[in-house]
């Protein structure tokens, strides 16, 4: 059973579609002029093409029905030049046509790549505008395909608007005037045909749109699916579950097939009807116009200007129709991305930007409380002070709430109630490029772009000279296996660092650390030893106490293995959002608490 579009539905997809349009607008505002230009010269060329060489087709036509033989010289000779005058017209305009057209491109071609070239950015933009939270509920894959949707929609709206919305508008109504002052009942028939035809479509296309956005969440979950179990295709392999998820694609596909199937439906009611209006039109046109020649009212070269400009009706009538799909198609697609772009940033930036900077890394959890918006709550009244240049260690069962200071510190979440402070400042008075610009975190599994490993190194600040890299990476215990790679500091590290181990990618991400040290006065390790086996974890640990000994910056170093924080200045042990212990490993040994008890466990694990 077809849903029906209600009154609201109607005003949210006019408000969807006018948000778009500005959306695009700002894209295009420096080029402005560009598109007045598009559409000065085309117009010209329009008109030209379509309506004023027709009339000169029209009267060549008509100096000719009489022939030849039957004029005397000096006519036949008056005739001769008065056709050669009106060919010599058809030629100017035909050139003019060409000429206006080549310009109209040049602008064209202007407008739509430095447009393009401010949406990309724009879109980009946006979506890095948004916080943990939509990156956690959205597949990268399905953004991916919402970004490339959207940027497909500015093609097929600018293509259409320009090669058919703003053909039809001027070859319409140009021959609509030139109808009205050589066959007047003809043009006032045509008008009211299309008045007739524009409703038929517009309810059709109403119905149609419904469709056509379930179509395009459909395409972006499938995408989203798609890449999820490309990214995890080695998973799979390992459960042996190809058959299962093939499974599931079937049926999530076969949904989508069913919607497509319901979609295309709409789409050959509509093209039918179209078809049909345009039968009558042509047919109603060469009966009135036969007519009429019968009565003697035209002459047969107004019968050729009527039938030429009936044809050219009816074919900007039938290329509106196919806009009118594509657009629909498209505005579908694109409506997903926008909306992305109507969701408010989970965090916000300050108004107004603290004026004091972050230079010494002092850390001040005071009164923290917080829930996940899943309802799990973490911290109720939680303090935690940590002195600039203090080497903390943070332990720990699961669940105790070690990586989510990480989260609130970096502020991916904001607390629900209590502050965060950073030299004395509430981070939430600071710009949230700016606050994460001041921490180093090296995370459990870091993620490498697919870039070289110079550039990987030197992510956390770009200006860095080859001579810092290197001496960054050999602190990281790094240098030795990168010169064994192919290019050594230009090789490729494959998509998220896969061509690494996961001891390389963790030196890797250790030097960039190390490099950020001027700008960034607190590095966090989140369980940066975890998952390495012993031998990696060693040389790891050296380069973690590489990174730590020879500066001044805050320590904060989240461990699983307990082994690892025997340097540090103090120990903190958590459990279940409560601090239960501090002090260093030795103290904490002697006084036989968690601590003590989560580490003979290890001990007795390893022996």
């Amino acid at each position: 059973m077809n849903h029906p579009i209600t009154a609201s539905e109607q005003h949210s997809a006019f408000k969807a579609f006018k948000e778009m349009l500005l959306y695009w607008a700002a894209a295009a505002r420096p080029f402005r002029w560009y598109f007045l230009g598009i559409y000065s010269f085309y117009a010209i060329g329009i008109v030209s093409e379509h309506i004023l060489i027709p009339i000169y087709y029209q009267k060549i036509v008509d100096g000719m029905v009489v022939a030849s033989t039957e004029m005397t010289p000096d006519v036949l000779q008056s005739k001769y030049a008065t056709l050669l005058r009106f060919i010599v017209l058809v030629g100017v305009l035909s050139a003019t046509r060409i000429v206006m057209y080549r310009i109209g491109d040049w602008f064209f071609d202007h407008f739509r790549l430095g447009t393009v070239r401010n949406l990309e950015n724009g879109m980009f933009g946006d979506y890095l505008r948004h916080g943990r939270r939509f990156f956690v509920n959205n597949f990268a894959g399905s953004l991916l395909n919402d970004h490339r949707q959207m940027r497909g929609a500015f093609d097929v709206f600018m293509d259409h608007g320009t090669f058919t919305f703003f053909w039809w508008l001027i070859v319409f109504t140009g021959s609509l005037v030139a109808l009205s002052f050589i066959f007047p009942l003809g043009a006032v028939a045509i008008l009211i045909w299309f008045l007739v035809y524009l409703i038929i479509v517009i309810e059709v296309s109403k119905k149609k749109y419904v469709h056509e956005r379930k179509v395009a969440k459909l395409n972006s979950s499938m995408t989203g699916l798609l890449a999820d179990n490309l990214s995890n295709a080695m998973t799979i392999k390992t459960f042996g579950a190809e058959k299962r998820e093939q499974d599931h694609f079937r049926h999530r596909n076969e949904v989508r097939h069913r919607a497509r199937h319901r979609n295309k439906y709409w789409s050959r009611w509509r093209n039918g009807l179209q078809g049909g209006m345009l039968v009558i039109l042509d047919v109603g046109i060469l009966l009135l116009g036969a007519y009429y020649w019968m009565i003697g009212k035209i002459s047969p070269g107004i019968i050729v200007l009527i039938l030429y400009y009936a044809g050219n009706i009816s074919q900007e009538v039938w290329n509106f129709s196919r806009m009118i799909n594509a657009m629909t198609q498209s505005f579908a697609d694109a409506n997903k991305f926008m909306e992305h772009i109507r969701i408010s940033p989970d965090i916000a930036d300050p108004d107004q930007k603290e004026r004091r900077g972050i230079r010494h890394g002092m850390v001040h959890f005071r009164e923290v409380n917080f829930t996940y918006p899943e309802g799990a709550r973490v911290f109720e009244n939680f303090n935690l002070a940590i002195k600039a240049g203090e080497k903390v260690g943070i332990v720990g069962p699961s669940g105790s709430g070690k990586s989510t200071l990480v989260t609130l510190l970096q502020r991916h979440m904001d607390v629900q109630a209590g502050s965060i402070l950073m030299d004395g400042v509430d981070i939430r008075q600071l710009r949230q490029a700016y606050l994460r610009s001041k921490i180093s975190l090296v995370p459990q599994d870091p993620s490498l772009f697919h870039r070289s490993l110079r550039d990987n190194i030197a992510y956390g600040k770009p200006e860095a000279t080859m001579e810092e890299i290197i001496a960054a990476a050999r602190k990281a215990q790094a240098h030795d296996f990168i010169l064994e790679t192919p290019q050594g500091y230009d090789t490729m590290v494959g998509e998220r660092g896969i061509k690494l181990s996961g001891g390389q990618r963790q030196r890797i991400a250790i030097a960039r650390s190390i490099l950020e040290a001027e700008s960034a006065p607190i590095v966090i390790f989140d369980e940066a030893t975890s998952s390495l086996d012993n031998r990696a974890e060693k040389e790891i640990q050296q380069a973690i106490d590489a990174a730590l000994s020879e500066s001044t910056r805050t320590g904060i170093i989240i461990a699983h293995r307990l082994s690892t924080l025997r340097n540090v200045d103090r120990i903190i042990v958590l459990d279940q959002g409560r601090i239960v212990e501090s002090g260093t490993h030795t103290q904490l040994l002697v006084a036989g608490g968690l601590y003590a008890e989560l580490y003979n466990s290890q001990m007795l694990g390893v022996n």
